[in-house]
């Protein structure tokens, strides 16, 4: 009988400690993934803080693109309101498609870009678009681990336990992801 305690008892100890990992994983691994969203939204920041300027520079020569620059202007002040920081991702990644747009507009104007302040800022910009595509990449990285840790049996014993959800990863609008039309661009 002493035995049949023993195995129970070593039994039920190797559960307890299987699941005292399990769980300290989850954490580790939750907590990766809330830290690679807060360095996006910490570039995010970095970018919006340059915006005014470039913004600034691009008024001074390409007045007739205000709309561009006001939904620019728009999109800066949400991120700055933003609830939560998908929120602060999602309208990140629609204004870095207006960037794009407006970096294609100043190539109507050579004045512009021979500007060294100028040249200077769209610099910083795209050195910080570059940034947060890899800590998006890192977010999206960290995610997939997390979400299979999330999913995958027995693990998934402890995630429905603790309630763990699988994270949504940061993805490209369809739009995006059509091909580029070189004709057009060369009709400019």
């Amino acid at each position: 009988m002493t035995t049949a305690l023993i195995i129970i008892a070593v039994a039920v100890v190797i559960l307890l400690l299987w699941m005292i990992v399990t769980h300290n994983k989850f954490i580790a691994r939750n907590n990766r993934v809330k830290q690679t969203e807060s360095s996006i939204c910490v570039m995010l920041k970095q970018r919006n803080d340059m915006i005014p300027n470039l913004v600034a520079a691009v008024q001074n020569y390409a007045g007739h693109e205000n709309a561009t620059l006001t939904r620019i202007a728009e999109l800066r002040a949400q991120i700055q309101q933003a609830g939560s920081e998908h929120e602060q991702m999602q309208l990140g990644a629609e204004l870095s498609r207006a960037l794009a747009h407006i970096k294609a507009t100043v190539e109507n104007y050579p004045e512009l870009k021979a500007d060294r302040q100028f040249l200077r800022l769209e610099e910083s910009v795209e050195d910080m678009e570059y940034q947060i595509q890899a800590a998006r990449r890192t977010f999206n990285a960290a995610a997939v681990d997390f979400n299979n840790y999330v999913e995958m049996f027995p693990s998934s014993i402890i995630a429905s336990m603790k309630k763990y959800r699988p994270r949504e990863l940061i993805s490209i609008p369809e739009s995006e992801k059509a091909n580029v039309d070189v004709q057009a661009l060369f009709k400019r």
